[in-house]
């Protein structure tokens, strides 16, 4: 028997009259996504291309479009169908490693004077693009679009950002509400860790997502120098840090460009080349320093990773992504304003105990829900 969606697809075609054509009339089986991904910071972009790898291993038929601003070359390797531009959405504007608020403040404010236009124009592409489901990571465009369209969606995250507008600026409380009801038509996956807050009709707690593949060491020796290895997560360093590290480390980034002259740089390409990911170079690191982002945090704790996090940035999202870190041993904080050492904080965390990785199986969790929604 034909399920609904392929029922509904019959109309489609029915409607476009091929059936004066017998012989091309079938039923559509293929589940089309229309998959948004945020481009503040490329934590979102990370943990989604992972799960969209885990669907496809469960789901191989389906037809997946990206709709990011996150570089084209973020996605190869993902197997994506196709990719297209982003959508409009209030993110959190960055300026020298930290959050500029008030351009922020200015680009959520132009975002609510243009939404309806912006919404005009979501709901246009959903129409051409006809996806059996919406997935964002978090834009709140694509779910009031969704709603119009009577497509089911799906929200993946650990925040939203009429929370995170509100929290940042306490005055423009009614314009972040009217952000919460672009969400409401769809069912949240609600990620850990996180503020409990849900602007959602529904929402379900999943387990921690890994913001990749699990990393194998191995994929990655013959492209990294001998000795101890210092990962450094940054695509730029907070104003006024001059990295150092202990000797016998090599620091070691993964950028278009080295984020420092000290650092041995292996680029997306390289890193492809050898069959390898950005997650196998965490699992081959002896410690990261980083800033507390959801797609290297998540890394840092399924792996089991020291780890050292320039701290004190304007954006809400971080006290809540340093709790499971502060829980447990190889942590140590330097605030950018402050005149903390890196290579002191790098020794510091080698003398202490290795923590051990953090079980999950939130992409499991979660590909489930989708299979289940989209078919």
């Amino acid at each position: 028997m034909a399920s609904s969606t392929e029922l509904y697809r019959w109309k489609i075609i029915y409607r476009n009259e091929i059936l004066h054509s017998p012989s091309s009339l079938k039923l559509i089986s293929e589940t089309r996504i229309l998959w948004h991904v945020s481009s503040h910071g490329w934590g979102h972009a990370a943990r989604q291309r992972e799960l969209i790898r885990v669907y496809r291993l469960k789901c191989p038929d389906s037809h997946i479009t990206v709709a990011s601003d996150v570089p084209r070359w973020f996605w190869d390797g993902s197997e994506i169908d196709s990719f297209i531009p982003g959508s409009p959405s209030p993110i959190a504007v960055e300026k020298d490693g930290d959050i500029d608020l008030k351009t922020t403040q200015l680009h959520f404010q132009d975002f609510i004077l243009k939404s309806y236009d912006y919404l005009k124009t979501e709901v246009a592409k959903q129409h051409d693009l006809n996806p059996d489901l919406v997935i964002t990571d978090i834009d709140p465009l694509p779910v009031k679009a969704a709603e119009i369209n009577s497509i089911p969606a799906l929200g993946i995250s650990n925040f939203t950002w009429d929370w995170i507008m509100k929290e940042m600026f306490p005055d423009l409380r009614e314009e972040a509400k009217l952000i919460a009801d672009m969400y409401h038509h769809a069912t949240y996956l609600k990620l850990p860790p996180g503020p409990d807050h849900s602007p959602f009709h529904s929402a379900i707690d999943v387990p921690l997502l890994r913001g990749g593949p699990r990393g194998n060491p191995e994929k990655v020796n013959k492209l990294l120098p001998p000795g101890r290895i210092c990962l450094v997560a940054l695509r730029e360093l907070p104003p006024g840090v001059e990295l150092s590290i202990p000797e016998g480390f090599t620091a070691v980034s993964s950028l278009p460009k080295p984020v420092h002259h000290l650092c041995h740089n292996i680029t997306h390409s390289e890193l492809s080349g050898a069959g390898a990911t950005f997650a196998d170079l965490v699992a081959a690191c002896d410690v990261v320093v980083t800033k507390p982002g959801y797609g290297i945090v998540s890394q840092i704790l399924t792996m089991g990773k020291r780890a050292v996090l320039f701290t004190g940035r304007k954006f809400p999202e971080e006290e809540c992504l340093l709790s499971p870190l502060l829980c447990r041993s190889g942590t140590s904080l330097i605030d950018i304003d402050g005149t903390a050492s890196t290579q002191s904080e790098i020794s510091k965390v080698m003398e202490e105990r290795c923590p051990a990785p953090v079980q999950s199986n939130g992409s499991e969790a979660i590909v489930e829900i989708v299979h289940l929604l989209s078919t």
